[in-house]
């Protein structure tokens, strides 16, 4: 998958579990404190869910990160959602237009929600905190912003589309408020992570064709094993841990994991930690990767 192709899905899957979960809150039928609620966890906890669960998967993530991050994020942005629908109701009582400073913060708790995990595993080692603080605060305001937005259109809508047209049983202008909540954070918080990189791979051959995946960790390990960071499922060619990028105060480094058919840099095979330079050709297997970099530290 492609970084681009993940910022799409991201975003497809954030409005997507953001209007089920608005639904699924119409079973509270009364106006008030209460259905607000309910709409704010449950588009919390699938918006949290699907966007984690994505992140996990695109970044060939164990199963064990996975459905701790996906469980993590479910749970933080389902009490987000409550506290953010809360609070909204509440400003919304006072004056209409309001609502969109209660959708902001129901974004904004959503985007933290989502990155709490990767900092909480991140904090014995300080390259990856720095990474994962750095995709918090992205994040954050990719919530902040896809409230802001959904807000901004749920009353527009309230002013003007439904004076007009009235409303519908599963079109209405909260309806249309939470898709667009929930497909601005998962588009936000999507680029979030190609802003953020550094370094990445894709892969040029095979089966994981067209597949980018971001330098996060200081190293990355090139293997078919489960938990790889650059996880090549299917290559009988790989071993479980074939070779690993590293990342240096200086750039980044390829080396061979004691692999039975070696890894090749450039066609030539790698014997030593070797710096690697943008566009070079990493074969591990029968798989090839092209190293990319869009900053250069170079001492």
């Amino acid at each position: 998958m492609s970084l681009r192709l993940f910022v799409i899905y991201c975003a497809l899957i954030g409005g997507l579990c953001s209007y089920v979960g608005w639904a699924a809150g119409l079973s509270i039928t009364s106006e008030g404190f209460l259905r607000a609620a309910y709409k704010g966890m449950f588009a919390g906890t699938l918006i949290g869910a699907g966007l984690s669960l994505l992140d996990s998967i695109w970044n060939g993530r164990s199963l064990t990160f996975t459905f701790c991050h996906t469980l993590v994020a479910a749970i933080l942005a389902g009490v987000g959602g409550i506290i953010g629908g809360i609070i909204g109701e509440f400003l919304f009582n006072i004056h209409s237009s309001l609502i969109i400073a209660g959708w902001l913060f129901t974004g904004l708790l959503i985007g933290i929600a989502i990155s709490t995990f990767e900092i909480l595993i991140s904090l014995n080692n300080n390259q990856a905190k720095i990474f994962a603080i750095s995709k918090a605060l992205k994040c954050m305001a990719g919530g902040a912003m896809g409230g802001l937005l959904g807000g901004g259109i749920f009353y527009s809508v309230l002013l003007f589309w439904v004076a007009r047209f009235g409303p519908g049983i599963f079109w209405t202008p909260a309806a249309i408020g939470f898709s667009v909540l929930g497909i601005c954070i998962g588009l936000f918080i999507g680029l979030a992570q190609v802003l953020i990189k550094e370094a990445w791979v894709r892969v040029e051959n095979g089966r994981w064709q067209g597949k980018e995946l971001i330098l996060a960790k200081s190293v990355s390990v090139i293997g078919r094993k489960e938990g790889c960071e650059i996880a090549l499922f299917g290559d009988r060619n790989l071993a479980p841990e074939h070779a690993c990028i590293r990342r240096r105060e200086n750039g980044f480094y390829l080396a061979d994991l004691d692999s039975p058919d070696g890894t090749y840099l450039n066609k030539k095979r790698v014997r030593e930690e070797t710096l690697l330079q943008s566009d070079d050709i990493i074969q591990a297997g029968a798989t090839k990767l092209k190293f990319l970099e869009k900053t250069k530290n170079r001492s």
